[in-house]
């Protein structure tokens, strides 16, 4: 058999009732040189089940499903299917979205051009737009970008602070998946660490059209934002977990002055009051939008 040149990594947990519909689409896409690796998160539920009958029906498809009973959570089992993929590109996949037919294809497309232009030494990601529904497919929005007030295009320094890649929107390729895993403990996300590797060692680009349904319900609320004091100074605390994990695994790869600004990041946690904010304002430390950066300096 002709080796799979795309992974596609699948990390579900209690999925049954939206696991049906993602394989459906997937089973649709027109680009076929793509296997299925999953890794079940202690499902209890008949996730599992749904799985291997798909399997049976679709030997060719799976590569393989991982199943040790253990939760990890969505981040560290994405790690682990990241630590046994083989293919030379990979995609991440969450269990209640629905694939448009040609995800696959533009995305793999995309990364072989860029792998092209750039050489396959290079950490590379391409990621899209998503269209945003409810639990029943109704439309909420038609660009989730728009949704969040996302800056695609912001510099490699935003991503230590705010994330505009969202993980089953996105195709990287294996020096990408070499470079940034295993993830650190301190890592926030599996996409947003992911992200960050590349932004600052490679290359980004963004496709500005949805290319999945991407499902709001009760199990995954987007747009949530801390609303107290004590959730956004656990956000910095997260921020500067990150950073110093980021200084710790590519430290010696940064020019002067951009590990000294990453350094800075890292301290923010141990500093408080007025000290913080004047950390914050002296290293340029902002997020993207100005309310964002009033909330910042006003109660972090």
């Amino acid at each position: 058999m002709e080796p799979c040149s795309v992974q596609i990594l699948l990390s579900t947990w209690n999925g049954e009732r939206w696991l049906p519909e993602l394989l459906e689409s997937l089973r649709w896409q027109t680009f076929q040189n793509w296997q299925l690796l999953v890794r079940d998160d202690g499902s209890n539920d008949q996730t599992l089940r749904i799985l291997l009958e798909w399997q049976d029906a679709n030997p060719e498809k799976v590569a393989g499903i991982l199943s040790d009973g253990v939760h990890l959570g969505s981040t560290q089992s994405f790690s682990r299917l990241v630590e046994f993929s083989t293919a030379p590109y990979l995609l991440f996949c969450d269990q209640d979205d629905v694939w448009f037919p040609e995800k696959v294809e533009l995305q793999y497309t995309r990364l072989r051009s860029l792998q092209g232009e750039y050489g396959a030494e290079t950490p590379l990601l391409v990621h899209s737009d998503l269209a945003v529904v409810d639990r029943h497919r109704e439309l909420l929005s038609a660009s989730f970008w728009e949704y969040r007030g996302f800056d695609v295009e912001q510099e490699r320094w935003a991503y230590l602070l705010d994330n505009v890649v969202t993980g089953c929107a996105t195709a990287f390729n294996r020096t990408a998946a070499d470079m940034a895993f295993p993830l650190p403990a301190q890592a926030m996300q599996h996409d947003r660490w992911l992200a960050l590797v590349c932004a600052w060692f490679g290359h980004i680009r963004a496709i500005p059209h949805p290319l999945l349904l991407y499902r709001q319900h009760e199990g995954n609320a987007i747009g949530a934002q801390a609303g107290t004091l004590r959730a956004l100074d656990a956000r910095v605390q997260a921020w500067g977990g990150q950073a110093e994990a980021f200084l710790q695994r590519f430290g010696e790869r940064m020019a002067v002055a951009d590990y000294r600004r990453v350094e800075a990041l890292a301290d923010l946690p141990r500093l408080h009051g007025w000290e913080r904010r004047q950390h914050i304002v002296r290293h340029r430390l902002f997020k993207h939008g100005v309310w964002a950066n009033l909330a910042l300096l006003l109660f972090a």
